[in-house]
């Protein structure tokens, strides 16, 4: 069985790796919303040229 300080290690460990992929995702998640804004904006921008010409 593991003793009280490898207990502890072992969840300091599981605790940095779990705020490093939080981290990513949260990057991730960053980087897709910046896209979807972009292409919201042209779609936007497109549409209002449109309905200008017409």
């Amino acid at each position: 069985m593991l003793n009280k300080k490898e207990k502890i290690t072992s969840l300091f460990w599981i605790a940095i790796l779990g705020l490093i992929l939080t981290t990513i995702y949260t990057i991730i998640l960053g980087i897709l919303g910046y896209r979807t804004m972009n292409r919201i904006d042209y779609i936007y921008k497109q549409n209002k040229q449109s309905s200008k010409n017409s």
